[in-house]
């Protein structure tokens, strides 16, 4: 099986309900036949605010060529979790797939690995395709243990996940926290290396559907680096943070992913 490409835009807590209609709308209107056509060069997705949900649904599956992702989901389907938005509630208004994990939530939010991991398993309980995030502080990185943490995020993560359910709707992205909004971004080179050791493990641990799954890089994507980073191997495809947010950068991105 080939590996699904992937662009996804995570806008985080940017954009209202106006613009980020307006951002949708243009994505669509500038994205190549080809990829609007088929799934077989890139699928793009774009993790809008809640609030925005409803206004970008109309450009997004069945209707249009756009993936609908949250930016995060509950660790539970439903009850008194004050705040917390279930898998359910996502699907209900037209979200097919959520981000997990990502470092923000990790860092400024306390989630745990256990956390994560409860994320993960309700929201592929309940159908969504979920976006798995692990990556690297520097100090972990200079220390040279950048592999054994990041293979803890994913094995802590992955520990109570039947091995069947590691198909298509389970995406791994990789991004070294010290190069998520800083303007720094990992090498080519060590970017693919850890993409390289992360597909390995998976392999190691479920067999060919770890070897199938799409892996993607992010951590300050611009349309200035993806293509470099994209021959250097292994790469998959994008999570993109502030490029997403700038029409001509992400359609320039989705471009170095789908090639010519």
């Amino acid at each position: 099986m080939t590996r699904a490409r992937w662009v996804i835009g995570n806008w985080k807590q940017n954009l209202l309900r106006g613009p980020a209609e307006a951002l949708a709308r243009g994505l669509v209107g500038g994205l190549p036949d080809p990829l609007i056509d088929s799934d077989d060069k890139v699928k793009v997705g774009i993790a809008p605010g809640y609030m925005a949900l409803d206004v970008v649904r109309p450009w997004c599956r069945p209707a249009g060529p756009l993936f609908l992702f949250a930016q995060d989901v509950g660790a539970q389907e439903s009850g008194a979790f004050t705040g917390e938005v279930g898998p359910g509630m996502l699907i209900d208004a037209g979200v097919r797939g959520a981000i997990v994990g990502h470092s923000e939530r990790r860092a400024l939010f306390g989630e745990s690995d256990a956390v994560v991991s409860r994320k993960l398993r309700c929201a592929l309980d309940a159908g969504l395709r979920v976006v798995l995030c692990v990556g690297e502080p520097l100090e972990v990185r200079a220390a040279g243990d950048h592999e054994a943490h990041v293979l803890g995020q994913l094995a802590a993560a992955l520990a109570n996940l039947p091995e069947d359910s590691l198909n298509h709707r389970v995406i791994i992205a990789y991004e070294p926290v010290w190069a998520i909004g800083t303007g720094n971004t990992a090498t080519p080179d060590d970017a693919a290396a850890m993409h390289g050791r992360i597909r390995s493990w998976l392999r190691e641990h479920f067999g060919a559907a770890g070897s199938d799954r799409s892996i993607l890089y992010g951590g300050s994507v611009k349309a200035s680096n993806a293509a470099e980073l994209i021959a250097a191997g292994d790469i998959d495809g994008f999570l993109v943070g502030g490029a997403s947010l700038e029409q001509a950068a992400f359609l320039s991105i989705i471009q170095s992913v789908a090639g010519p």
